[in-house]
């Protein structure tokens, strides 16, 4: 089943709707929704169907339940996150049970107070110099050679040093106090500050510079783009009218030629009729068998009082 921990840190999504738990080895069916393994073989020990303990989709059989391993990472990971967490917390030094979470760290103190023991720090005159900062952030202010407060700045190091490094390690070094130090460096940040700004100005402008120039390609080339579409359409009409110009042409040259082979057709047809003819009288003149009638109709032919064979006409 399901653990308890880490309970009401883990985001809803994570927890199984069955136990009401945290998963524990969840399981992912096909459907999308997730449960625990347990809580899964459990529902669906006496079930005489299997259906999703959430949506109610029904299976045509019974799932092949796995470990769902991100989604147990994710909440393995959680867990150590949530540990990590609360053992973090720091509590105040002043409560006598030392359970009340701090909500400020006096550095001058070295001291974690809670909202009621913080009051003293925020209204006398003697605590105004004192420095509260969050209770998570507590940077190391004594030196680990000499256990002495870290109260000066060595420039050839770049070291935070104590009273007694400066007598010994750095003391031919260029030493400062912290609060001289913090001045020199804030100059500097500062200067870094105004550097940065200037160039994140300029790139700003650079931006805005470039945008408009953006903005105007692109309103040039749309009216390019128009010209271009407009000079097409004319070149398509007058291309179309070209065609039209040279395939009724082509029509009235077809139509001519056209016209002249069937004239010669015509006239060959009318010839080889006439031939025809010419050819059966002839076969009938040549199969007379009386001399004189022979003759006589060979004369009258040769006359040009018969028909004769006539020479073919030359094709026009």
């Amino acid at each position: 089943m399901a653990s308890a921990s880490p309970g009401d840190g883990v985001d809803s999504e994570l927890t199984c709707s069955i136990c009401l738990g945290t998963f524990d080895r969840p399981s992912t069916l096909s459907c999308g929704h997730s449960f625990c393994l347990q809580c899964l073989e459990a529902t669906w020990k006496l079930a005489v169907s299997y259906s999703c303990p959430q949506c109610r989709v029904t299976f045509p059989q019974r799932p092949q339940l796995t470990r769902n391993v991100t989604l147990a990472n994710l909440i393995d990971q959680l867990r150590v996150t949530e540990t990590m967490a609360a053992a973090a917390v720091i509590f105040c030094d002043h409560c006598p049970e030392g359970k009340t979470p701090a909500v400020k760290t006096c550095l001058k103190c070295e001291t974690s107070f809670c909202t009621e023991h913080l009051a003293p720090h925020l209204e006398r005159e003697k605590f105004k110099e004192h420095v509260l900062v969050p209770p998570d952030v507590n940077p190391e202010r004594k030196c680990k050679r000499h256990n002495k407060e870290l109260g000066f700045y060595c420039k050839q190091d770049a070291s935070l040093v104590c009273r007694d490094c400066t007598i010994a390690e750095h003391k031919v070094h260029n030493v400062s106090t912290l609060e001289q130090e913090h001045e020199t460096q804030k100059d500097q940040v500062g200067e870094e500050t105004r550097a940065v700004e200037e160039k994140r100005r300029e790139a700003e402008a650079s931006v805005g510079r470039m945008e408009a120039t953006r903005e105007d390609v692109q309103g040039s080339m749309t009216g390019v783009k128009e010209q271009i579409k407009i000079r097409c359409t004319r070149l398509r009409k007058a291309l179309d009218e070209d065609e039209k110009a040279a395939l009724h042409r082509a029509e009235l040259k077809e139509k001519e030629l056209l016209s002249q082979i069937d004239k010669n057709i015509a006239h060959h047809k009318h010839e080889i009729s006439e031939l025809q003819a010419a050819a059966a009288r002839l076969r009938t003149l040549q199969e007379e068998g009386d001399p004189l009638t022979f003759l006589q109709v060979e004369r009258s032919r040769s006359q040009g009082e018969c028909p004769s064979l006539a020479e073919p006409s030359e094709v026009q």
